[in-house]
């Protein structure tokens, strides 16, 4: 556990250097998208494609494949409509334009941006693949299932080929061909693996300081004075991983490490690319970003804790 604790702890002090480097002008926040595309189409595929082509494929891999793209779909579609009645309970004072957008921040996790490089470090190769095919699931549900919740209660511009282009993005793509190499049993030339890998490294450092440069840019005064963000927040990085636990523990069908992903990837903070959606929607998009920085502060303190009682529960 104390392992555990450290690494994730030292990757935590990168996101510190990221804020730090902000507040004193190092870095700029118009750098900020420019590191995100190279995050998005160059670092993370390259860590994807690395990770798992190298991977030796067995029966026991075949079937967690399976068992966590049903796993993760259940999940998604489970927790969707069980924040609902918790939602017209906790938020009645709120908005009814800006509840969909509560309920989407309660459910939606960074299980990729922030989850990748993280599980990576802090759990090794073996979990980087399966949270590598839990994101595939993840992308469907940000840009589908996320645009209802939304939009609950009001009328979706629900476009089904828009959101085709949009899950296929360059990690999910990515995860797809490596994933056919893979089961394919294609070796890779050596170079192409050297490459890939050294990029790959990029992405965890990398991703950990502009997480520290979102903080820096929001401001946290106006975020703490609302009360329906917070309890949504605390929903997102705290009771939503409580049930998930209580959800996947008592399955006997799934195998621990199965189990250990499942709530490892509900801990995560709101995913970043909710403020993009809910501005394509028209939705309130300031109050998806604040989320976005609240959870991602209080995940700060919850993902140690929540990585260690993982580890020592199913390791």
């Amino acid at each position: 556990m104390l392992t555990v604790l450290v690494k994730i702890l030292g990757i935590f002090a990168i996101i510190v250097v990221g804020y730090i480097a902000t507040k004193l002008k190092v870095l700029s926040h118009e750098a900020e998208p420019a590191m995100v595309n190279l995050l998005i189409m160059i670092t993370t595929p390259c860590m994807i494609f690395s990770s798992i082509v190298t991977k030796e494929l067995d029966d026991s891999i075949s079937g967690k494949v399976t068992l966590i793209l049903i796993s993760a779909f259940a999940y998604f579609i489970i927790m969707a409509l069980l924040v609902i009645p918790i939602s017209k309970r906790i938020f009645t004072r709120t908005p009814r334009e800006d509840i969909g957008m509560l309920m989407t921040i309660m459910v939606a996790a960074n299980a990729g941006f922030m989850g990748f490089p993280i599980t990576k470090a802090v759990f090794g190769d073996h979990f980087f693949f399966l949270i590598v095919v839990h994101n595939i699931v993840l992308n469907i549900y940000l840009f589908s299932i996320s645009i209802l919740q939304m939009n609950y209660g009001q009328k979706s511009s629900f476009d089904i080929k828009s959101i085709g282009k949009s899950v296929l993005n360059p990690c999910v793509v990515v995860s797809l061909v490596s994933m056919a190499i893979l089961f394919a049993g294609i070796k890779m030339p050596d170079t192409l693996l050297d490459v890939t890998g050294m990029l790959g490294n990029v992405t965890t450092p990398l991703s950990m300081i502009v997480v520290g440069m979102r903080l820096a840019n929001s401001k946290f005064i106006d975020i703490i004075k609302n009360r329906d963000l917070i309890i949504a927040s605390v929903f997102n990085v705290l009771i939503i991983p409580i049930i998930a636990f209580l959800m996947v523990n008592w399955l006997p069908f799934l195998p621990s490490d199965v189990k250990l992903l499942l709530v490892w990837t509900s801990a995560f903070p709101c995913a970043v690319i909710i403020g993009g959606v809910a501005a394509k929607e028209g939705k309130n998009a300031t109050l998806a970003s604040e989320g976005i920085a609240l959870t991602t502060l209080m995940s700060l303190l919850t993902l140690p804790i929540v990585a260690s009682i993982l580890s020592s529960i199913y390791l």
